[in-house]
């Protein structure tokens, strides 16, 4: 037996002894409401691959670090697993109806509170880490997952290389022809250079706000991360400008078609930057206390780049869940909200475009 592992980091390619690409043969489990999970759900839906790679959604409710799946017939699912929103996860918890008494950790309602898995009929991921016999793993279920049918293990359960892999991995699919590049070779080094920057200033500093523990270290967290969010104001305000000049201020259809964060289309950096922005005032702002401003009110370019995101390509919208999202942050993180009481609102978790 190979020694305790959490993560496990294999490709799949054709030159890969074990993960060739295949039609059929991986199945991804995700979480609606995490941001880092629902990079891989969007990238799968850029990729076209949604009739190549199964998607599972688990419960929102996360307990002990452990998620679970929604018990029931597998046979209900069919070939709902290979849609573009990954099981049809409808939304019945939104901020226009009234709790009351119906919400408690224990609804299993299916496409609701999540999907049933087809392949195994398991309730929980830990059952997934324990069919693979030849590895012994620490405590920590690392997610989400990209796995195996044919050999029963885990490619990869990295959230920051399951989209790479998505990304390139099935290029010669027909299912990808015609997609886009999300990591195309003219910016590559740029992408880099961002991403990197990205994931502790934004993605991650969310987190060193709203779970801080201390009300300097609060207050200082605050004021750096909206210094940041700044900086990303301030390079899509350059973009949009760029893109003004060049066809016209009226003209704002095609200058939509082109507001991306890097070369006029839509990469990587885009896909990650929004999982943390459409969670923002939703969530955010009240959950993790990030309430010195918002995206609606104060930063009209990322609020424009936000929305044209959404309702401009039904990748985004497809893959968002404003009902798994706030369920997963105010029911899960309960050293953040004691009370495990969901917020009610906004009264638009996003606005038109």
């Amino acid at each position: 037996m190979s020694t305790k592992v959490a993560q496990f980091e294999q490709t799949i390619s054709k030159d890969h002894p074990v993960y060739k690409p295949e039609k059929g043969r991986y199945w991804l489990y995700i979480s609606a409401g995490c941001p880092f999970a629902q990079r891989t759900w969007i990238t799968r839906a850029v990729k076209n691959l949604t009739s190549v790679i199964g998607v599972t959604v688990v419960h929102w409710k996360l307990k002990d670090l452990s998620w679970k799946l929604v018990p029931g017939d597998a046979s209900q699912l069919g070939d709902m697993a290979y849609t573009i929103d990954g099981g049809m996860i409808s939304s019945k918890y939104d901020s226009s109806t009234l709790l009351g008494d119906k919400l408690n950790d224990d609804n299993e309602v299916p496409f609701v509170d999540g999907t049933v898995d087809p392949n195994y009929g398991i309730t929980s991921i830990q059952q997934l880490y324990d069919m693979m016999t030849d590895v012994e793993y620490t405590d920590t279920h690392e997610f989400p997952i990209l796995w195996d049918l044919k050999t029963r293990t885990i490619v990869n359960n990295n959230w920051n290389q399951i989209p790479g892999i998505l990304n390139s991995a099935f290029a010669n699919f027909p299912e990808t022809q015609g997609t886009i590049d999300l990591v195309p070779t003219s910016v590559a080094k740029e992408i880099k250079e961002f991403n990197e920057w990205l994931s502790p200033h934004i993605n991650f500093a969310v987190y060193e706000v709203g779970l801080a523990t201390e009300q300097g270290i609060y207050e200082k967290n605050l004021v750096q991360f909206y210094k940041d969010l700044d900086t990303v104001e301030d390079k899509l305000k350059a973009v949009y400008n760029a893109l003004e000049k060049e066809y016209g201020s009226s003209n704002q259809e095609d200058i939509l078609k082109k507001f991306f964060l890097f070369n006029g289309q839509l990469t990587e950096c885009d896909i990650r930057l929004y999982a943390t922005i459409i969670r923002f005032d939703p969530v955010y702002a009240v959950h993790f206390k990030l309430n010195w401003r918002t995206i609606r009110g104060d930063y009209g370019y990322i609020h424009l780049w936000l929305r044209n995101l959404y309702w401009n390509h039904k990748e985004f919208s497809a893959t968002t869940n404003f009902d798994h999202m706030k369920l997963l942050y105010f029911r899960s993180q309960l050293e953040a909200n004691p009370n495990g009481l969901v917020l009610y609102g906004p009264e638009k978790n996003i606005l038109e475009l």
